[in-house]
């Protein structure tokens, strides 16, 4: 049986309240990971979606370094900052954000540290951090 490992997911997501998910996929050349439209029903709550959503996803990874997925997603964003903000000047409400999920496993803590060159970058296409952790129970010593 393997141990509970410490996992990280991250995705980029543009939001707002109503944008056309086909032509931001057209325009970045990416098929997203997740889409939702305003009013769609949530998987996870009863109430229907506040947004619009487009989403590349790299899933949850076991990890001890977040960069590892961060830069998976960046290097899909990368070269597309002048679509970005063609995008952005198209929809007026539109917003960017990488959301940083971490689940911790027995305190097993991975390296959280964003590097000056993906700071900029994350300045450039104007995004937002959203660091989400977890962390289950550590695992008790009864010896």
């Amino acid at each position: 049986m393997n141990p509970a490992q410490t996992e990280v997911l991250v995705y980029f997501q543009l939001l707002a309240d109503d944008f056309s998910i086909e032509d931001v996929s057209h325009r970045l050349g990416l098929t997203p990971t997740e889409t939702f439209e305003r009013g769609d029903k949530s998987t996870y709550s009863s109430r229907p979606r506040a947004y619009t959503s487009w989403s590349l996803c790299t899933g949850y990874q076991p990890s001890f370094d977040v960069n590892n997925q961060l830069q998976h997603i960046i290097a899909q964003l990368r070269g597309k900052e002048t679509t970005l903000e063609d995008i952005y000047n198209a929809y007026d409400d539109i917003r960017a954000k990488f959301t940083i999920v971490v689940v911790m496993e027995n305190g097993q803590t991975p390296s959280l540290v964003f590097d000056l060159e993906t700071i900029q970058f994350v300045d450039r296409i104007r995004a937002e951090f959203d660091i989400d952790l977890y962390s289950n129970p550590y695992e008790e010593d009864y010896s």
